[in-house]
């Protein structure tokens, strides 16, 4: 099931408070249908009501390829290393904080990606092997 949350977004054209969905977690097993989205870059894309501006939101979509035990976290704004490296650190603070999700994070890559052209051949493997 998708996860979504309601969120105030600015115009960057006219200046406009709108309120917008956005995507913070897709389940592949659930939610194929986003995958198309995903591969275009059309995720978290919002556009004024008043003006009409198409803007892309600046969020991290984590993504989980079930049934493999992978989680890919995609976030254009996290291409230095340190970036990266502060999301695989919450990650693993989740993980060791929960003991539900304990053993299972242990046994699950996790990968963080900003590169669109990487994601789509993610997507594009998992549609081979489960579609």
């Amino acid at each position: 099931m998708v996860g979504t949350k309601t969120i105030e977004v600015t115009c960057e054209k006219c200046g406009k408070l709108y309120e917008a969905e956005a995507i913070d977690h897709i389940d592949l097993h659930d939610d194929r249908g986003l995958i198309r989205t995903l591969k275009s870059g059309k995720a978290n894309r919002v556009q004024c009501p008043k003006c009409k501006k198409v803007m892309y939101l600046d969020r991290s979509i984590v993504i989980n390829f079930e049934p493999e035990s992978k989680i890919v976290v995609f976030d254009t704004s996290a291409k230095s290393k340190a970036a990266k490296e502060e999301l695989q650190k919450t990650f693993a603070n989740v993980v060791a904080f929960n003991e539900t999700l304990e053993e299972t994070g242990n046994e699950t890559e996790f990968i963080v990606l900003h590169d669109l052209v990487k994601l789509k051949r993610l997507l594009e493997q998992y549609l081979k092997v489960y579609d």
